[in-house]
């Protein structure tokens, strides 16, 4: 004969007890609709980042235009070897190497920084806060399907135990 699973148990149970069965329902569709809000905002934060950032990348394409300098050279070595060859002065080559180390510094920013500001920080405490409106209801719900599956572990505990009882007498 089948061993009886606490799953079982716990549908039987929740088949007599109408409170029970609403409690871990409404715990199944708060879970389901804090998941899907949670699922909203970051989507919203990740359109809003896309947008901003979009609109940065074309302020960042001007920005380039200042380093245009810096296109003819791929090192700084090759700027040393133009003052090497007088072709550029001292102050140019201090120029060139001070426009070179600001470029660098920019691009390792670009690529160090996730794009934050007030209106994503007002989302994600928007997540936070429905998180903290709902935590409580949550935990007693919660609480309720514990002590429900720890009941229905037991009895199907007791069932399969009297089961085994039975069979081998």
């Amino acid at each position: 004969m089948k061993e009886v699973t606490p799953d079982e148990v716990l549908k039987t149970m929740r088949h007599d007890n109408k409170k029970l069965d609403e409690q871990l329902d409404e715990l199944e569709q708060l879970r389901a609709d804090l998941r899907k809000a949670g699922e909203l905002i970051t989507g919203a934060v990740i359109r809003y980042r896309k947008e901003k950032l979009k609109k940065k990348s074309l302020k960042d394409a001007e920005d380039d235009a200042a380093f245009s300098e810096l296109e003819d050279y791929n090192t700084r070595e090759e700027i040393r070897n133009c003052y090497g060859y007088d072709m550029i002065t001292e102050a140019e080559m201090d120029r060139l190497f001070y426009l070179w180390d600001l470029r660098e510094e920019q691009r390792q920013k670009k690529k160090t920084t996730a794009y934050e500001d007030a209106v994503t920080k007002m989302l994600h405490q928007a997540g936070n806060a429905i998180d903290d409106i709902y935590r409580e209801r949550k935990e007693e719900l919660e609480e309720a399907e514990y002590k429900a599956m720890a009941e229905a572990r037991r009895r199907a505990q007791v069932i399969n135990e009297s089961r085994n009882g039975f069979l081998n007498m």
